[in-house]
């Protein structure tokens, strides 16, 4: 029972963090002159 509690503490934590973690990431890619590919239009051809 308490291996479970564990798992689902470090769940609970890890996942929010490494959202966080993420939407960093990608918000501070253009700082470094580099276009998110989710973010950056398509070009007309």
């Amino acid at each position: 029972m308490k291996t479970v509690t564990l798992l689902i503490a470090w769940i609970w934590i890890t996942v929010p963090l490494g959202w966080g973690v993420y939407q960093s990431v990608q918000k501070s890619l253009p700082l470094f002159g580099i276009e998110a590919a989710a973010v950056a239009p398509a070009s007309p051809k």
